[in-house]
């Protein structure tokens, strides 16, 4: 019971430090304050956009995530220009590549010599030379060091941004009733605002059941919808102070443009993953779509669908950790979700999103006599910790940020399943920052730290009715065991015998590709209880 309620904690501390927060506020008038609200408690509202220069500092703060375990978005609700940053979980630099054909997750056979190096360390402290001991095991209990990014731990990347200008608004100040939000019951971003006698609206979610990234833009009035559509691959270092420290972020790409459709399609540098992204734009029978630089244009439409999917070849299989799919195989295993969905209406689409979601998600109802505010959620949590909040507007956030948490790891973390073409969609357990990253500069790697934050990343998933959401960390621990159990030999000297298992090790920080050796630095890296306390999230999902 105190793990579950300091679980809670920790997942309350996670979710108000990702809730997204504005400064710069445009207000609403009050009619449509209203109508934002209405009787909604699990409702992120705000009266401005996020503000889509600051690539790489506040994203998460006031961008909004969307995402289906594997793929997502972080939506800003730009007026001119959305930008909606797209992030894939499986892409990674790092592991195996060309450059690195001995790859050995990290693992130094001359430091650890099959355990020696451990049974002298015992000697050392059962003969009281305890000095002796530690300075040997701060030199010797360690993996290769990876600050130069030459031994494959990698960093998880950003894969691009989705732009969509739009030509009939000059400016912010040319429209009014400005809103946008996260509706957690529904897992949808919405944005909305009027220009002259016309309404816009926009709705984005990631479907799991699809597979796809939906952007769905209206117009109800007399001006009719004119955009560009364009994909921008994030090839940039990111912040100088906390960005990559090496080049592993590069990759070489092609776009092609045709019939609405932008086809993005290239690898890595480092390790030669291939990536794809498929983004059809569709309108209505009164728009027109034409097809220019990089980019889609749409005119005279009332309606207008964007729909994207995103792929690379990884596989969590050691020891290639790939799938072995040419490029061209890559690209039409992606196309064909886009396609599926493609042929489906929108309604169709956004029902089989809801649905999906809501089978999970409603499966907790919290009560603590919480009231609908009128208050923005930014002014609403500026007033709680301000202390001019109501107890029932206090309560409303405080549910707001349990059900938050539970809807990121809904959003990040799903269950393998094999679609109708026999495609098996496997996604990676969430990671530091959960599916999103908003540039190539995510702090620790955005990898996966066994000695605290993956174990506490599932804390609550079990006692929120969410099982089916740690099954990804259940598969990805299953296949830590074979590299993890070169580690165990190395270090531990836990060899195997012709035809069976030995133990498995891993320690502080693994990446997706079997990176199980300890740390480059003993004071942090070293950490053999992880494995068993990773473990007990397994026990866990077992109960």
């Amino acid at each position: 019971m105190k793990w579950r309620v300091l679980a809670s904690a920790c997942a309350a501390a996670v979710a108000v430090t990702s809730m997204p927060y504005m400064a710069t506020q445009v207000h609403a008038e009050p009619a449509a304050v209203t109508q934002q609200t209405g009787n909604n408690d699990l409702k992120l509202w705000y009266t401005s956009p996020a503000d889509i220069t600051k690539y790489y500092q506040g994203w998460q703060e006031k961008s909004l995530p969307i995402g289906n375990g594997g793929i997502g978005g972080t939506v800003f609700g730009g007026i001119t220009r959305e930008r909606i940053q797209l992030n894939e979980k499986s892409l990674w630099s790092g592991g195996p590549s060309e450059s690195r054909k001995n790859y050995n997750g990290g693992n130094l056979e001359n430091k650890g010599n099959n355990g020696a190096t451990m049974n002298s360390i015992h000697e050392y402290f059962a003969n009281g030379q305890d000095n002796s001991a530690t300075n040997l095991a701060k030199r010797n209990l360690i993996g290769a060091s990876d600050d130069n990014g030459t031994n494959g731990y990698g960093y998880y990347l950003s894969f691009g941004n989705m732009y969509i200008d739009f030509k009939n608004v000059s400016s912010n100040s040319d429209v009014k009733n400005y809103t946008r939000d996260l509706d957690l019951n529904t897992a949808i971003a919405g944005v909305n605002y009027d220009k002259g006698s016309t309404h816009y609206s926009r709705e984005n979610f990631t479907s799991y059941p699809d597979n796809v990234i939906v952007t769905h833009i209206t117009a109800d009035g007399s001006e009719k919808i004119s955009l560009d559509v364009s994909v921008e691959p994030d090839n940039n270092r990111g912040d100088a102070v906390n960005g990559i420290g090496d080049s592993s972020y590069k990759r070489d790409w092609d776009t092609k443009v045709s019939n609405g459709l932008i086809s993005i399609n290239g690898q890595l540098k480092d390790n030669q993953m291939k990536f794809t992204s498929q983004t059809q734009v569709i309108t209505d029978n009164a728009g027109t779509v034409k097809d220019g630089n990089g980019k889609v244009s749409v005119s005279g439409a009332s309606e207008v669908t964007i729909i994207t999917s995103i792929g690379t070849d990884y596989k969590d299989e050691y020891p290639s950790y790939r799938t072995g799919e040419s490029a061209d195989e890559l690209t039409s295993r992606v196309k064909w979700y886009v396609d599926q969905a493609a042929a489906k209406t929108y309604e169709e689409l956004k029902a089989n999103h809801v649905s999906d979601y809501q089978k999970i998600f409603d499966r907790v109802d919290l009560n603590l006599g919480q009231t609908v505010s009128t208050k923005p959620t930014d002014e609403l949590l500026s007033a709680y910790k301000a202390g001019t909040a109501t107890d029932a507007e206090r309560r409303q956030l405080e549910v707001m940020l349990f059900q938050y948490g539970r809807f990121m790891t809904i959003e990040s973390s799903r269950e393998t399943t094999t679609d109708e073409n026999g495609y098996v969609r496997e996604t990676l357990p969430s990671n530091l920052q959960g599916l999103w990253v908003g540039a190539n500069n995510s702090p620790w790697h955005s990898d996966y730290h066994m000695n605290v934050n993956l174990q506490m990343n599932y804390w609550p998933t079990y006692s929120t009715n969410m099982a089916e959401c740690a099954e990804p960390l259940i598969d990805y621990i299953d296949a830590l065991r074979e590299p993890g159990r070169v580690t165990a030999a190395i270090y531990a000297g836990v060899s195997s015998a012709e035809g069976e298992e030995n133990g498995f090790m891993a320690h502080t920080q693994n990446n997706p590709f079997g990176w199980t050796c300890p740390g480059w630095d003993f004071s942090w890296g070293w950490s053999p209880a992880a494995v068993p306390w990773i473990l007990q999230n397994c026990w866990d999902y077992y109960e």
